[in-house]
């Protein structure tokens, strides 16, 4: 049976959030601040291949294909840079479904829902990468030439990364997306069972 592209892109989502489990738990453990740290930034440069993933999925869905440059691509920023070269809109929007005010329903009629981006959680493609690029320096081993030691290396970067991955977590875990030119609204933890799901705003909306 064909995988539909929103559950594709749940699978994507649920290893996502997943991920951001695991760092919530790490950080609250109390084991080794650097190692702590150096584990969490392995997830987190996973998770913006995730969501470099998740645009290719809504790309193929809405345009049949996918760029050639960015198709079996690993690389996030490489696959972002090529979504953002040709102008392709396939990127999360940071949203949440609330109830209609007042003054909505009376302006558009009956609403069952509305759909307000979240502003104060935006990033760019351009923030993506900068986060991209940063959490990768946790990837290798300190280079006596650059850090003299685990201290010194964490107080250059560790603020960094704990920030970069608050970010990520405030930027996915509620968004709108487009595939196949339907609207789909993804929650990373629903907040009446707690589970990752996809669901149509043409439903929602009704």
């Amino acid at each position: 049976m064909k995988i539909q592209p929103q559950d594709k892109y749940k699978s994507l989502m649920s290893v996502i959030r997943w991920r951001f489990d695991h760092i919530n738990t790490i950080k609250a453990s109390g084991l080794d601040v650097f190692f702590s740290a150096e584990t969490a930034a392995f997830h987190g440069r996973k998770i913006v291949e995730g969501i470099a993933f998740g645009c290719l999925v809504v790309l193929e869905q809405g345009i049949k294909n996918v760029p050639r440059d960015a198709e079996g691509q690993w690389n996030a920023e490489t696959i972002f840079r090529s979504l953002q070269k040709k102008k392709l809109d396939a990127f999360p929007s940071p949203s949440l479904i609330r109830t209609p005010s007042e003054e909505e329903v009376r302006e558009n009629g009956r609403l069952g829902a509305t759909i307000e981006k979240k502003l104060d959680s935006v990033l760019s493609i351009n923030e993506m990468c900068a986060i991209y690029n940063r959490v990768h320096c946790w990837a290798h081993e300190i280079n006596p030439y650059v850090c003299a030691n685990r201290l010194e290396f964490i107080s250059k970067h560790g603020n960094a990364l704990w920030s970069d991955l608050a970010s990520l977590e405030k930027f996915i875990e509620r968004h709108v997306i487009s595939i196949k030119g339907e609207m789909f609204y993804c929650t990373l933890r629903c907040s009446s069972d707690g589970n990752t799901k996809v669901m149509s705003l043409s439903k929602t909306s009704q």
